[in-house]
């Protein structure tokens, strides 16, 4: 009875001195502050799937502490906010097996109260608003833009019209802040999944894997969600209705989004049956959809046609 009493004491003991050590370094070290977010929520899901949310809750409590001690109280209580969130779901999830749509929507929704109760704590405490610091950051970011075009020599008509376009996007990124927390949470959700599972399965832990993306299937009602977010904006552009238009203008980008990622799995589907298709390869189509607007708009397309046809399930039909 001892033996079982020590043990999770022991464990909890070492993972906190860990996480203590990756708190540091992610706050007076940068490069760790990357990996760091990364790596600590692990400890908390290994003690959760080896003795319960009250450990993982304790395990968390007591570093949340000592990162006060050592580290100044708002810094610590940020971290602990986003490393506790994101570990409680994760562990949840993989002790109790949920399906991959319930582990993402859950640690998705878990960053995305983080974000707002984070976004809380600055104004009341610290008198700090994000959102005027993200708007000056991108007022800064579009005056070294200017200064870079009018060095390489851009006319003045070009350049007036590059500022045009930039103050309209500057305009713009209020109304689609919904969009961009809940895109941007989802996103880093999955890499937070995908990383605990490569350390987990590493440790020796056997932990139910996502389908490859080629498999993933986003529902055809995606399709309709597009088409009414594009009603939605005529309206509330021609009948000047101001919150129409922000709702129709996120749900807009929200469905191009998943639409796309359909297209994705399409493209992977299609390739797989040809080529062999390594994780580098993968990762640099992911990379070209994010970052090259051409591929963004084809992987829509392909999207929308996979969706329509059903190709890939009549393909594994045959």
């Amino acid at each position: 009875m001892e033996q079982r009493r020590v043990t999770p004491l022991t464990t909890a003991g070492c993972f906190a001195a860990i996480m203590l050590v990756f708190a540091l370094l992610s706050t007076y070290v940068p490069i760790f502050s990357f990996i760091g977010y990364f790596i600590m929520p692990i400890p908390m899901v290994i003690i959760f799937m080896k003795y319960g949310l009250r450990q993982a809750l304790l395990l968390g409590v007591t570093v949340g502490f000592l990162m006060g001690l050592f580290i100044d109280p708002v810094t610590a209580l940020v971290q602990f906010l986003s490393f506790g969130a994101v570990g409680l779901t994760l562990g949840a999830g993989f002790r109790y097996e949920w399906s991959a749509v319930r582990l993402l929507g859950t640690v998705t929704a878990a960053l995305v109260a983080v974000f707002v109760v984070i976004t809380l704590l600055s104004y009341v405490v610290l008198d700090v608003n994000l959102f005027t610091q993200m708007n000056d950051f991108f007022t800064q970011f579009m005056d070294n833009m200017m200064a870079q075009y009018q060095q390489q020599g851009m006319s003045d008509v070009k350049l007036a019209e590059t500022r045009a376009q930039l103050n309209q996007v500057r305009e713009m990124l209020p109304s689609l802040l919904p969009m961009f927390l809940c895109l941007g949470t989802a996103i880093i959700a999955y890499a937070n999944i995908k990383v605990s599972q490569v350390v987990l399965r590493r440790l020796g832990f056997s932990l139910k894997a996502f389908l490859p993306i080629r498999y993933w299937e986003i529902p055809r009602s995606m399709i309709y969600l597009y088409i009414l977010a594009l009603v939605m904006k005529y309206w509330g552009v021609t009948r000047d209705i101001a919150w129409l238009n922000i709702i129709g203008m996120n749900l807009n980008q929200i469905a191009f989004f998943f639409i796309c990622i359909q297209g994705i799995a399409f493209v992977f589907y299609l390739l797989s049956r040809r080529f062999h298709l390594g994780n580098g390869l993968q990762a640099l189509i992911l990379i070209s959809f994010f970052v090259m607007p051409v591929f963004s708009y084809a992987a829509f397309l392909a999207g929308i046609f996979d969706m329509l046809t059903n190709y890939r399930k009549k393909g594994r039909t045959l």
